[in-house]
């Protein structure tokens, strides 16, 4: 009994700050003391996250910061070192609102042409990709239900053909090379090559897959790109990718 009052005193007792091996705890379970850190700025583009460095409304000093590309879709502006722990502040982080790009699904032609419009980049001055035979090629595959009728008057005669057909498009190389939107819009889309397949789903319809085939290699470009576009739109800051 007096044991458990002594323990509810101590428990209720102001903390203690304890040093142990040069570092400062406390006596309540030595929970560490970490340097006070900010919350981040939370933003979706690169634009905006040079835009603060560049008007260093919080005044930091930029040859004290670190740009760190964890990813094609996360880019974080951090501190030095800080306190006992080795703590690091973050200031500001780029984090992309990404694209679903459907890969390995089936899809029909028009959702396929739909996505393949809009979620896939061919700029100018890049080498060209297939995107534009891509397009011509799920626009002149057809599934084929075909009747030839002849009519006579008194009987009728009707020839029924079905099956997958390609409209004199010339053969398409496998794997194909693309774009997609995967990683910030101000750096370049990093080119990958997909494997192109298409398939007949019931009696007159087609539908078409891309299957990823880079090994991810597009990442490191994607991050590569990145880092060009902070060093040039920061100048002085440290980047690393």
């Amino acid at each position: 009994m007096l044991e458990a009052l002594y323990n509810a005193i101590r428990k209720d007792a102001a903390p203690t700050l304890v040093k142990v091996g040069g570092r400062d705890y406390v006596d309540k379970d030595l929970e560490p003391i970490h340097a006070p850190c900010p919350q981040p700025l939370m933003v979706s583009t690169l634009t905006a996250l040079a835009d603060y460095l560049n008007t260093n409304v919080d005044e930091l000093e930029r040859g004290k910061l670190i740009c760190h590309v964890e990813s094609p879709e996360k880019v974080s502006i951090r501190s030095a070192l800080l306190g006992n722990f080795a703590d690091r502040a973050c200031y500001i982080l780029a984090k992309l609102d990404q694209l679903e790009i459907p890969f390995n699904q089936w899809k029909d032609a028009e959702t396929f042409n739909i996505i393949l419009q809009s979620s896939f980049a061919e700029p100018e001055g890049l080498a060209a990709t297939h995107k534009g035979l891509v397009l011509k090629y799920i626009g002149s595959i057809v599934a084929i239900n075909e009747s030839a009728t002849a009519d006579d008057g008194i009987t009728q005669a009707v020839a029924v053909k079905t099956g997958i057909s390609s409209k004199a498009v010339k053969a398409l190389p496998n794997p194909v090379t693309l774009r997609p939107y995967r990683t910030f819009v101000e750096v370049e889309q990093p080119a990958s090559s997909f494997i192109f397949r298409c398939r007949q789903n019931g009696e007159n319809g087609v539908q078409f897959s891309l299957v990823e085939a880079d090994g991810g290699a597009w990442r490191a470009e994607a991050m590569k790109n990145i880092k060009a576009f902070i060093a040039h739109a920061v100048p002085g800051l440290s980047v690393i990718a």
